[in-house]
């Protein structure tokens, strides 16, 4: 029987940001920890796996929660995965307590304090991988969430086909962990051998092992009513004008050529009348998702802006809108980022994804995405006379095995 294991290390706790020995004690998930968490849960998304199994400690249990809710599987919580028992010294400052911890560290042998030692930690294990693969067939594919150390006693205590210390040296010269947070590493269980078919990687680096190719064609919404009545338009809303209808008919028969997957768009009802127009005729229904919404202007919403201009142009022009309680630029960027990574973790290679949203929107990805500043838009703009993000305009750009590339900006599109 051939059993695969995906093996991931819990998110990072308040015991790993403090420096402090964290074995079979526990500690919650930092806010880092969580959303290390929600990223090894996005790349591993579209994986299949029969069974999850994970440590009994909280920090492990909450990780392993987070990636199996994809799945619709409930973690399996055994007391054999939890780390690897560092006796009194667990809950101590590594810092302060170097001296104790060191000698122990280079012997790897904790029983005068109370904890384990590598035969001890072995039968351990052996008991954990007892109680799992009775539950598996030959090809299963298994989610396992617990610790680093426990990993690293793994590699010495299970898998025959890797040098340990060679291992740490080289992860040492490299000045990388030698298991990362939420890293994910792979190996198989067949007929009794354990053997390691990818060490630790982050799941940023995993993302990037996986070739993949995914379209985006991002199309603001058409004209609305405070459009015309030149108002701040960001949470609030406004319906489209008799304008903005023709508007989004006209570019939906640009667009009719073009092979569109799944579509996305803001939640705000101006941008998912204009997807519907777009999509008419297509067999696709349109997918609402706050984090496209426009920029939050705060109590400046619905305001009409020329009045006020002198007042909105220091944040305007920064993305900064927390003077009047709106958006900050690390809020935009955070709902971009974990948009695209939700949308390129859940596509399928060569897809077409349509996303309709929003003028400001589309000039923080420009920013944040493409590092084009708007000083620098609207001076390329200013050379057609047009305007930089026009309603129903479209911009395609396209996400790469880790990089982004695109053709023409919004006004640069051919008439």
């Amino acid at each position: 029987m051939k059993v695969t294991f995906y093996y991931v290390r819990h998110g990072e706790t308040l015991f790993n940001q403090l420096r402090i020995m964290q074995g079979t004690c526990d500690s919650p998930l930092t806010d880092n920890g969580i959303t290390q968490a929600e990223e090894i849960a996005s790349v591993l998304r579209k994986h299949h796996f029969d069974h999850v199994f994970c440590s009994s400690s909280e920090r492990a249990i909450d990780t392993a929660k987070m990636i199996s809710a994809f799945h619709g599987i409930e973690p399996v919580c055994l007391k054999e995965l939890k780390e690897f028992d560092f006796g009194d010294l667990d809950g101590e400052p590594i810092d302060l307590f170097k001296n104790r911890i060191q000698p122990h560290r280079m012997e790897d042998d904790w029983t005068d304090v109370g904890g384990e030692n590598v035969a001890l930690f072995k039968e351990r294990a052996d008991r954990g991988f007892a109680k799992i693969l009775p539950y598996c067939k030959d090809g299963d594919t298994v989610l396992m969430v617990s610790h680093g150390s426990f990993f690293m006693h793994l590699m010495k205590t299970h898998f025959a086909n890797i040098d340990q210390q060679e291992y740490i040296r080289r992860m040492n010269a490299e000045r990388k962990p030698f298991i990362p947070n939420c890293g994910v590493a792979i190996f198989t269980y067949e007929d009794g051998v354990y053997q390691l078919n990818m060490e630790p990687v982050s799941a940023v680096e995993y993302r990037l092992k996986e070739d993949k190719r995914v379209n985006f064609v991002y199309i603001r919404h058409g004209e609305t009513v405070f459009n015309v009545q030149k108002r701040l338009q960001g949470y609030c809303d406004s319906p489209l004008t008799d304008k903005g209808v023709k508007q989004a008919e006209e570019r939906a028969e640009k667009l009719k050529n073009i092979q569109i997957d799944k579509a996305y768009a803001s939640s705000s009802e101006r941008t998912r009348d204009t997807a519907e127009i777009l999509l008419k005729g297509r067999n696709l229904k349109v997918i609402p998702d706050k984090r496209l919404r426009e920029v939050y202007f705060g109590n400046l919403e619905s305001r009409k802006y020329e009045a006020i201009m002198d007042e909105i142009m220091p944040m305007y022009m920064i993305n900064d809108w927390s003077p009047v309680e709106g958006e900050t630029p690390e809020a935009i960027k955070r709902r971009l980022y974990t948009f695209f990574r939700d949308c390129v973790d859940d596509a399928e290679s060569n897809d077409t994804i349509l996303l309709v949203s929003h003028g400001e929107m589309y000039m923080a990805i420009l920013e944040y995405m493409f590092n084009i500043k708007k000083e620098e838009l609207y001076a390329r703009a200013e050379l057609t006379g047009r305007n930089p993000a026009g309603n129903c305009g479209m911009f395609r750009f396209a996400y790469t095995n880790g990089k982004l590339t695109y053709d023409r900006l919004m006004h640069e599109e051919e008439e």
